[in-house]
């Protein structure tokens, strides 16, 4: 519950934690029941067993083994390493001891909001909406994209440096949103990445854009096969060429493209599961 971002009611709260237990207790009861399920057909097994492909499991459990053990700032400090070939150009930031020197929170599925200035940019493109019903659907509607929701958010609330990851296993990315056919799901993170939320309640409002990296979080295998994927695609170009980040979020003007480029990194579950299990 403490990783809750969510700013809704109580009752808000229980159905979105509800969302977690449900289905592991689920799978706890098959698995008690079936202790041997070689051979099982994949469709009697996919419900009840849905947590094993759910990214949002991955996820939690992941960063959650290493945010409550007691070397969690060494221990991300060494997925950070992993993750980014050089340290990213961060605003006052040249370590990552340094970005982690205070006290750090984690959350998961965090709504960050769509930019302003691309809500404007939007709604005077048309060009973008090519399907009729949902170009009508757009006349005269200024607010065109609700708000991304990240999958997991560490922040330190000291000093505003943040990571927003975003968990992998089976999918690929998506590469349109409703009111824009040229909106890829990495952009769409980066592009919140690189707001402020003063608005947000918490530790959330306290989240520097320019002290913020973004973590693609994948299997090794895709990692190591990365055009098996438009995601993959996406991150070497990105990564190759800063200036085709801006191509992709056309509403930013003035941006250091180069500098926003050094904030991604791709980590692996591989990798997240091997430093958990370091030894002290």
């Amino acid at each position: 519950m403490q990783h809750y971002a969510g700013d809704g009611d109580e009752g808000t709260r229980d159905r979105w934690l509800k969302e977690y237990t449900d289905p592991a207790d689920l799978h706890k009861e098959y698995c008690a029941k079936n202790p041997n399920r070689k051979c099982y057909k994949v469709d009697d097994m996919r419900r009840p067993l849905q947590i094993e492909k759910d990214e949002r499991f991955w996820v939690a459990s992941s960063l959650m083994s290493l945010f409550h053990n007691e070397r969690n700032k060494e221990l991300f400090i060494k997925l950070f390493k992993q993750s980014f070939k050089e340290m990213p150009k961060l605003d006052g930031l040249t370590t990552w001891e340094q970005c982690l020197d205070g006290k750090i929170s984690l959350f998961f599925e965090a709504n960050l909001p769509s930019s302003k200035v691309y809500q404007e940019w939007l709604s005077g493109r048309d060009e973008r909406r090519i399907i009729p019903y949902i170009r009508d659907a757009a006349w005269e509607k200024k607010k065109l994209e609700g708000p991304t929701h990240v999958d997991a958010l560490l922040i330190n609330e000291s000093n505003g440096f943040a990571a927003q990851f975003e968990g992998k296993l089976l999918s690929d990315m998506s590469c349109e949103v409703t009111f824009d056919l040229m909106r890829n799901q990495m952009a769409r993170n980066i592009d919140v990445m690189l707001e402020w939320n003063l608005d947000k309640h918490g530790p959330l409002a306290r989240r520097n854009p320019n002290r913020t990296v973004f973590l693609l979080v994948t299997p090794e295998i895709i990692k190591g096969c990365p055009h098996s994927r438009f995601y993959g695609y996406k991150y070497e170009e990105y990564k190759q060429d800063p200036d085709s980040i801006g191509q992709d979020l056309l509403h930013r003007k003035g941006v250091d493209w180069g500098t926003v480029s050094s904030r991604l990194g791709w980590a692996t579950w591989e990798g997240v599961k091997g430093i958990g299990s370091l030894p002290a």
